[in-house]
């Protein structure tokens, strides 16, 4: 528990340097480009518009209304896309963030878990624009709902939750370097594995009662039924809750008892 509250108050102790870290994040993302920051709000528009023209009026999927909230699969589908990415381009950046700051961690003396904090912040900000820019269009269509504040608790225990992942994927990667190649491949497995891009009742009922072990999978649901369906299953926000602070306890414990090798290791 020292360890877990050492990393704690290294962020507040170096917050500036820790918003150096998150701004320079953000910037890097769109240096170079003629839109600049832009790209931000462009980016999650033309997903939108790209799957509306895909689901309405290419493949005409659709959902029963009954069971998610919507008939609209392009609505259903977002619903739970934009929280998975804000997840798995959290933990795909962050799997390399030490190496390829190898050169300032052997040379500086600095807080080392600043590196992996500042990139889930990073990717929080910019693809919760995304999903703000789908919020948006879901008022516009009618979904809004006073239930969607406590999108606000969700967003903060999955904050907690990848911030506790890509602390121990960051660490790992400094020992195993073929690290980001295996992530990559888990998060393939694990992105068809989570009812995204289906519906859980085209599942078997054997799959769909292993789906309470998939993390992931209850925060996708608790996203939809809070913007689609205007409810909250307070079991499964807590289970998430608790999920998450275990998460980041075990995966910031992990880096903190790590990182006094990486230098050497590096």
């Amino acid at each position: 528990m020292k360890l877990i509250l050492t990393s704690i108050r290294s962020l507040i102790r170096h917050q500036y340097l820790f918003r150096e870290f998150v701004v320079r994040n953000i910037k890097s993302r769109f240096v170079g480009s003629m839109g600049g920051n832009l790209w931000v709000v462009l980016n999650p528009l033309a997903t939108i518009l790209a799957y509306l023209f895909i689901f309405s009026v290419v493949l005409r999927v659709s959902v029963s209304a009954a069971e998610n909230g919507t008939s609209n699969f392009t609505i259903y589908f977002l619903s739970g896309f934009f929280p998975w990415f804000m997840f798995a381009e959290s933990l795909s950046i962050s799997v390399m963030v030490l190496l390829e700051n190898k050169d300032l961690i052997t040379k500086v003396a600095f807080p080392v878990e600043l590196l992996p904090a500042g990139v889930v912040l990073s990717t929080f900000i910019v693809n919760g624009i995304g999903m703000l820019c789908f919020l948006v269009f879901m008022v516009a269509v009618g979904f809004f709902h006073w239930t969607w504040v406590f999108l606000i608790y969700l967003v903060i225990v999955q904050f907690l939750f990848t911030w506790g992942l890509s602390n121990l994927v960051a660490a790992l990667c400094v020992f195993i370097r073929d690290m980001k190649e295996l992530l990559a491949i888990i998060l393939m497995v694990w992105f068809y594995a989570t009812p995204i891009v289906y519906p859980v009742s085209l599942l078997p009922d054997t799959y769909r009662a292993l789906m309470g072990f998939n993390p992931m999978w209850n925060y996708i649901a608790l996203y939809r039924d809070i913007i689609l369906k205007h409810q909250v299953d307070g079991l499964i926000a807590l289970k998430a809750g608790i999920l998450a602070l275990l998460v980041y306890i075990v995966g910031t414990w992990f880096f903190m008892r790590s990182k006094n090798a990486f230098a050497d290791v590096l």
